[in-house]
Formats: C-alpha cells, structure tokens, sequence
C-alpha cells in the first residue's frame, strides 16, 4: 500500500465549493431559452435547436469525461487546483447531462434513449462518488489527507483545548470542561460514511448540551472553545471513516468508470449514426 504524502497540518483543508448552486443556476437559464424556443411547440431533435443543444451537451459531457482526468492524472499538468478541475467536472457532467435530456425532445427511442438512460444512471453516481469523495479529508488543493496528518492535528487541537478549558476566565483556574463522547453508530464505519449529516446533527447536538458547562464567559471564549471542540468531532470522525470512506470511493470507481465508457461508446455511435443517416444519404 501506497505511502500517503505528508501534509503540513498548518495548511487549510479543502474549502466549501458551490458547484451544485452553480450547476442549478445554469440549469435555470438553459431551462428559460428552451421554454422560449418551444413556445411554438417541442423542438425537435434534428432541428436546428435541438441539434445545437445536443451538441454543446455532448462536448460538455466529453469535457466531463476527459478533462478532470488528464488534470488527475498528467504530471506535467499542474494548471490550476484539482478541487477546482473537480468543481467544474460536476458542472459540466449536470449541464451537459440535462442538455442531452433536452436534445432528445422526449424521445427514448432506439440509441437516443440507451444513451439518455446511461446519461441518468452515469449522473447519479457522480452524485454518489462526490458523496463518497467529500467523506475524505483533503487540503485545500484537493490533495487527499493521511491518518498521521488527521491525528497530528488532533492533537495540537487537543492541546489547545485543554489549555483553555483549564483557564476560562482572566487566568483563574476553572473545572476542566468535561468533552462530549462521540457515539459509534450502529454499523460502524460504514454507516458513520453512509449516514454523514445525521451524525453531525448529533454531534452537534452533543456539542451544544456540552457548552451548557461554561456558565458566564465571555464570548470570545465561548467562540473560540465551540469551534475547538467542533474540530475535535469532525478530526474524530474523520478518523473513523476514512479507511471505509477510501474502500467505497474506490469500489464506486470500478462501477462509474465502465458506465462511463459505455456511454461515451453510444454517444458516439449515436453521433456517427445522425451523421451518416441526416447528412451523408442526403448527398
């Protein structure tokens, strides 16, 4: 098994990203052009709309495919953050999925509808694997975190939180703040992954009930002893999943990269099939 590289704990993780607001913002103003063009009635896929947005659909989807991959995988191309190549990998793979929906003006029949099925299957799990891909810790730069760095700041948290739990007011000695418990869930690892957001809810829930200890602070006190505590849940958990977090993504793998390929293979016998049929027999 591979080493996994260093990271410096000092470095900022991987930062919230809005590709899925982006996405439906898109999504929202293709939706207004195709209602405007179908004000007198569908258009149909071999017209001139539906041809035009079948196309930029398709090179999206192309651009999905490739683009994120040679950027994953090509050393000697380091042209901006992989989180970022990422982001815009699940911009183009809802836009241009949704425009090849709309390219087939409805119409599921023979490869066209093969492809639109594959094109809604490869879509969900995209959903799927970016669920799994975010139960790993990375940096901000999208490189993925290892138990050693998760557990190094770990504990330069835990010291900081001792410090302050131990001397709440002015210098005057106080109770040690008693931590909450973090509860294994039922199923283990591999629910802590599949359940995520219900297990943070409780966690901060426990978290909440915890802070209840403090009594009378200041609030720059309080801030700063909630936000410790909330790394110490989320270092804690993520130390929990990551070895199943990095089974599933995997597993997901072998499953998204075939259903990716097969519909890249009916889209281009698709194009192929168009080309041949509504160009080069009219010639």
């Amino acid at each position: 098994m591979a080493t996994m590289p260093h990271i410096d704990p000092t470095r900022p993780l991987r930062q919230t990203t809005y590709e899925i607001e982006i996405s439906l913002v898109a999504l929202g103003g293709i939706t207004g052009l195709y209602l405007w063009f179908s004000r007198f009635g569908t258009p149909a896929a071999s017209g001139l709309v539906g041809h035009s947005i079948g196309i930029i659909g398709f090179v999206l989807m192309l651009a999905t495919e490739t683009l994120y991959s040679l950027r994953k995988h090509t050393r000697t191309w380091t042209y901006g953050r992989l989180s970022t190549w990422l982001q815009w990998h699940i911009v183009t793979g809802i836009v241009g999925s949704y425009m090849v929906l709309l390219h087939s003006a409805w119409q599921f029949r023979g490869i066209a509808g093969v492809v639109v099925l594959l094109t809604a299957v490869v879509v969900l799990s995209g959903v799927v694997g970016r669920y799994f891909y975010t139960a790993i810790p990375r940096t901000l730069d999208g490189t993925e975190m290892g138990l050693a760095d998760l557990e190094t700041q770990l504990a330069a948290g835990a010291a900081r939180l001792e410090i302050l739990t131990r001397t709440r007011t002015s210098g005057e000695p106080a109770p040690a703040l008693e931590l909450p418990a973090l509860e294994t869930p039922q199923g283990g690892p591999l629910a802590s992954v599949l359940v995520r957001p219900l297990i943070t809810w409780r966690d901060r829930a426990a978290l909440e009930r915890a802070m209840q200890q403090i009594g009378n602070q200041d609030q720059a006190t309080v801030s700063e002893l909630r936000r410790l505590m909330r790394e110490r849940q989320r270092l804690l958990r993520q130390i929990e999943r990551l070895d199943m977090a990095r089974r599933l993504l995997a597993l997901w793998h072998t499953v998204h990269v075939p259903l990716g390929v097969a519909l890249f293979i009916m889209a281009f016998v698709h194009v192929g099939g168009a080309i041949y049929y509504a160009t080069l027999l009219r010639l």
